[in-house]
C-alpha cells in the first residue's frame, strides 16, 4: 500500500497506517453485510468495527486489540478518583505491543459521529432526524472536543455516513462551519491517499491545528 507523503510524515505513521489498513477491511466486510442501516446509532456501528479488527489475522498476528469506549483518564488518577464517571470517552482505542518504547506510537484513537445529508423519519420514531443537528454535534463534540484536548492529538475523527454520500456531508459540514463564522476551518477531502474505501478529509483550525477526518459511507439514500 502506497501514501502520499504528507500522510505518512508523522512520527507514528508505521502504527497508524496498521490500524488504517485494520479499519478499512473492517468496514468493507461490514459493508458487503449489509447489516448496517441508517437506523444504527454510531456506538452500534463502532462495535461491529471493532470485533472486525479483532478478528483480523493481521491484528492477531501483531498482537493489536481494538476497544471501544475507552475512558481517558486524567493523570495523577490518585488525586482524582472521584473525576473517573465524568472523564470523557472515546468511541474506539487501538493498541499493539512491539512497536515502540513511546506510548504515542503503541495508541491510535478514533473518535465516531453519525452524519446525515437527507431527513428521514426512523423506525418507531415520529419526528424525522435533523441533518443540521448532527452536523452541528460532529463540530461541538468532534473538532471542538479534540481542539479543546479532551481527545488524544493522535485522534481520528470518524463520519459515518448514513443517508447521503461523503460529498454532501463534508459540504453540509462546511457550510455550519461558515455559518459559525468558521469558514477558514473548512473540511478539505484529500486526494492522493491509497486506501479504496475510505475517504479522508483534513481541516486547518487557529494555531496551526490540523486535524484529520475519515468518512465511512454506507451508501443509503
Amino acid at each position: 500500500m502506497r501514501l502520499s507523503n504528507s500522510f505518512v510524515s508523522d512520527a507514528s505513521s508505521s502504527f497508524k497506517i496498521v490500524c488504517l489498513e485494520l479499519l478499512e477491511a473492517a468496514y468493507t466486510k461490514v459493508l458487503a453485510s449489509g447489516v448496517v442501516t441508517r437506523e444504527w446509532d454510531e456506538n452500534a456501528i463502532s462495535e461491529v468495527l471493532v470485533s472486525g479488527i479483532n478478528d483480523d489475522s493481521g491484528a492477531i498476528s501483531k498482537h493489536i486489540t481494538a476497544i471501544t469506549e475507552k475512558r481517558l483518564l486524567p493523570k495523577g488518577l490518585a488525586y482524582a478518583l472521584s473525576s473517573v464517571d465524568d472523564a470523557y470517552r472515546i468511541d474506539i482505542k487501538i493498541g499493539g505491543f512491539g512497536w515502540s518504547k513511546e506510548e504515542y506510537r503503541t495508541k491510535y484513537f478514533m473518535e465516531a459521529k453519525n452524519l446525515y445529508c437527507n431527513s428521514f423519519t426512523k423506525k418507531g420514531n415520529k419526528c424525522k432526524t435533523s441533518p443540521d443537528k448532527y452536523a452541528q454535534r460532529y463540530i461541538n463534540t468532534g473538532i471542538d472536543n479534540l481542539l479543546n484536548g479532551h481527545y488524544p492529538v493522535n485522534t481520528l475523527l470518524l463520519g459515518y455516513v448514513l443517508e447521503g454520500t461523503v460529498h454532501e456531508a463534508v459540504k453540509l459540514l462546511n457550510k455550519h462551519l461558515a455559518k459559525n463564522s468558521r469558514r477558514t476551518e473548512k473540511i478539505v477531502l484529500r486526494k492522493g491517499v491509497v486506501f479504496h474505501h475510505l475517504k479522508f478529509a483534513t481541516s486547518k483550525h487557529p494555531e496551526k491545528v490540523s486535524i484529520e477526518h475519515c468518512f465511512l459511507s454506507f451508501g443509503h439514500r
